[in-house]
């Protein structure tokens, strides 16, 4: 599916937004209204089943065998299963991701922004926004949210994380404050302790302001295309030297890129973006979210989110905030 979400056998997606941050990209989902409660949310989001486990059995129609340590994990309103997982593998329902936000929004102010599944299921998160600023030009708005996610088949451990999105090309990219852990996951292996992460994540509106704070000094270092297409080539390269360097610049994901920093990115010529190494940081963050080759939409926006294509936006992060010191 073009747009990896859930779809039910009505015709239902398993997603729901708030309404007043605008239609989403793919156009699907159930609009929530501001002040909606987290039980509007978590019937309208689709995530209102739960997952059950049996152990797993081979055979044939007289003979039977069970296999004690390994169980399948599967969806409680129509039975499809959603991954083979161990005994001892400790289950995260749908309704407790939601729930996790109950809390925090009381305490903190902040309100569900997005929530749902993909893969049928396999996958589900929700969001919170933490706020909006502009912090380098009027008409480039950024919003901070607080993500939580997980999986029901062992690809993914419950992570919370702080994320950022540019509002104009809604590019996503991971935020945290100098003294705390960007993102904080947990295995499946362990239970998950939904007030414990709460306290390891620290304040999110001090995280968020640090989170400006940066973005504001990315946008005052001033890049050369020769100094962009260096530190771009450094991102792709392989390994180091300038063989690897080289080789580099000869791939695909370097020549988009390029072409996103010098122009053809949305926003790229925005006051704060064009010529500066926040530009250099949103054509990476454009590149991983909408242009890097995948098989599909869908595994394009995993790897953007929890991949290859996350990874690639924290070490241009982490590069570009180094040479602003």
């Amino acid at each position: 599916m073009s747009h990896e979400l859930t779809q039910r056998a009505d015709g239902t997606v398993e997603f729901a937004y708030l309404k007043s941050d605008g239609l989403p990209w793919h156009g699907l989902g159930q609009p929530m209204e501001d002040g909606a409660s987290i039980d509007q949310w978590r019937v309208a989001a689709g995530m209102d089943w739960n997952i059950g486990r049996s152990r797993v059995r081979y055979g044939n129609e007289t003979n039977f065998r069970t296999i004690e340590d390994q169980h399948v994990l599967y969806r409680s309103d129509d039975k499809s299963p959603l991954g083979i997982v161990s005994n001892k593998y400790q289950v995260v329902q749908p309704a407790q991701v939601i729930e996790f936000f109950r809390d925090v929004a009381r305490a903190g102010g902040l309100e569900l922004s997005a929530a749902g599944t993909i893969q049928g299921g396999k996958r589900f998160w929700a969001t919170a926004k933490i706020g909006e600023a502009a912090p380098t030009s009027i008409n480039d708005k950024i919003g901070g949210y607080l993500l939580l996610s997980t999986s029901a088949d062992g690809s993914l451990a419950t992570e919370a994380r702080l994320t950022s999105i540019r509002v104009v090309c809604k590019n996503t990219l991971q935020f945290a404050r100098a003294d705390a852990k960007p993102a904080l996951k947990v295995s499946h292996r362990s239970v998950f302790d939904a007030r414990a992460v709460k306290e390891s994540m620290g304040l999110n509106e001090a995280a968020w302001a640090a989170f400006r704070h940066n973005l504001v000094r990315l946008a005052d270092v001033q890049l050369h295309e020769t100094e962009a297409a260096d530190i771009v080539a450094g991102l792709f390269a392989t390994g180091t030297g300038e063989l690897q360097r080289d080789k580099a610049r000869e791939t695909a994901g370097f020549a988009k890129v390029m072409s996103l920093f010098n122009g053809a990115g949305m926003g790229s010529q925005l006051d704060g973006v064009f010529g500066t190494a926040n530009g250099v940081l949103q054509a990476v963050t454009e590149y991983a979210d909408h242009h890097v080759r995948a098989r599909s939409d869908e595994n394009r926006f995993i790897a953007s989110q929890w991949g290859g294509g996350a990874a690639l936006k924290q070490r241009a992060w982490d590069q570009l905030i180094a040479l602003a010191a």
